[in-house]
């Protein structure tokens, strides 16, 4: 187990050193939130009461395409960024891609505001996020057999009074159910650990893991909203 998590790491670092990390653009006023996050902010959300903080975009690898979001949220934390908006994800060429997000300080009452956008009671499965391989991953809800692919993402509605049983594995696998929530959250899962559950990259080679030794993980929502973004849905 000792020698899997320092290869783990190993791989990271490398990784790490491979991303470029530019700051497209200044804004002029920098605060500074008094907790840190970092909110997902809808195309549907005005930001005229928002500090401008910078525009960042990051180049990677299309193997780990989530490294590029992390790698953004470190050098916009930084900066005292606690919100970003979606600006771009291209393939420069066929192993390497470029993500570019907005970053602003928000208050608590423009993410109020921007809850509204959010999709609502929906459960969003997603596929591995290597895009240089093509593989499958099978799964069930309410007993019914599906297939995710890499960098594929599928959704369905969370219906008033059901409850959806999804499970991994089989019987000796995992077994999630989810229920419709008052407040509307939708759930966003994986199967491969997407996003190593929230991992703390910095720019420069360093890394903070937390594991999630479960078949079905949990993606951080604000990381998935940004994956819907890139990924292609699967009917």
């Amino acid at each position: 187990m000792k020698k899997n998590l320092m290869l783990l790491l190993l791989l990271l670092t490398v990784s790490a050193k491979s991303q470029i990390v530019e700051v497209l653009a200044k804004g002029d006023t920098l605060q500074k939130p008094s907790y840190q996050q970092f909110i997902y902010l809808s195309d549907s959300t005005a930001v005229s009461d928002a500090v401008f903080v910078s525009r960042i975009k990051a180049t990677g690898s299309l193997r780990n395409v989530t490294h590029l979001y992390y790698f953004i949220k470190n050098k916009a934390q930084e900066k005292g960024a606690n919100g970003f908006k979606f600006e771009s994800f291209e393939k420069i060429n066929d192993t390497t891609s470029e993500l570019t997000l907005s970053v602003y300080f928000c208050n608590d009452t423009l993410f109020e505001a921007n809850f509204a956008h959010i999709p609502k009671n929906k459960i969003y499965i997603f596929g591995k996020e290597n895009l240089l391989e093509q593989e499958t991953q099978s799964y069930k809800i309410q007993s019914k057999k599906y297939d995710i692919g890499n960098g594929r993402f599928r959704v369905f509605d969370i219906k008033e009074g059901e409850e959806y049983k999804i499970n991994k594995g089989g019987f000796t696998g995992m077994t999630y159910w989810i229920k419709r929530k008052p407040e509307g959250y939708s759930s966003f899962l994986s199967f491969s650990g997407l996003g190593l559950n929230g991992a703390n990259y910095m720019v420069g080679g360093g890394v903070g893991v937390s594991f999630n030794t479960g078949k079905i993980d949990h993606v951080d929502p604000n990381l998935a909203l940004v994956l819907l973004r890139i990924y292609n849905e699967q009917k």
